[in-house]
């Protein structure tokens, strides 16, 4: 039987497991080696632009929709894993933006499926906030799942940064160390495995989301 202690920890993992996504890939790491592999070129910069413009249309549109499925469907799991499987693939598939070798169309693609997954993914978890508690500890269990989320992208970006990611200059990590597994810096594999990074981190610690 799960206790709603445990539902209350499965619920705080969701948030841990899905905020690297907009830590790592559309504020610090990803969002900004886009900007750079597409240099000053007005047609790439535009195609991205819209690209990631219409997935935050799609989910605009949507979400009020999911949101009432949500709150009157007594299966909501079914849901979170089809979005986080979204989540996983299109996080994942940011690792094949190889510089010189890409198709942004397919890079661009990703990047929105992931997006959209993850907003739809929290759609369906939020749904279960009124079921953790009386209402008048909701407040402080959804802050603290907020917090927790931000901690789970922090750690996130640390391993990226210390372990992973090389400097241009120095071809180390901020850790002073080779990027760990090989990853190469001259073809950016150093930067381009926070896709994967991300997939991993979600699939790992979503599965401690209980319904």
């Amino acid at each position: 039987m799960i206790t709603a202690r445990k539902r209350i920890w499965g619920w705080w993992f969701f948030d841990w497991a899905s905020q690297p996504y907009n830590s790592l890939l559309i504020t610090f790491i990803f969002a900004p080696f886009m900007k750079d592999l597409l240099g000053s070129g007005t047609g790439a910069q535009t195609v991205w632009g819209y690209g990631v413009g219409l997935a935050g249309l799609v989910i605009a549109i949507f979400s009020p929709f999911l949101g009432a499925i949500a709150d009157r469907s007594g299966r909501r799991m079914p849901f979170i894993w089809v979005f986080s499987l979204m989540y996983v693939l299109g996080a994942w598939g940011l690792w094949y933006a190889v510089p010189g070798n890409f198709s942004l169309m397919l890079i661009m693609l990703s990047f929105a499926i992931g997006m959209i997954g993850m907003e739809f993914a929290t759609t369906f978890t939020n749904a279960m906030l009124p079921d953790l508690g009386p209402r008048e500890q909701i407040g402080r269990i959804s802050g603290s799942g907020w917090a927790f989320g931000y901690v789970g992208g922090l750690i996130t970006l640390l391993i990226m940064l210390f372990l992973l990611q090389a400097s241009p200059t120095t071809g180390k990590t901020m850790l002073g160390i080779a990027p760990l597994f090989g990853l190469d810096p001259a073809t950016r594999e150093d930067t381009r495995v926070v896709g994967p990074l991300v997939a991993i981190s979600y699939a790992v610690f979503c599965l401690k989301k209980k319904n």
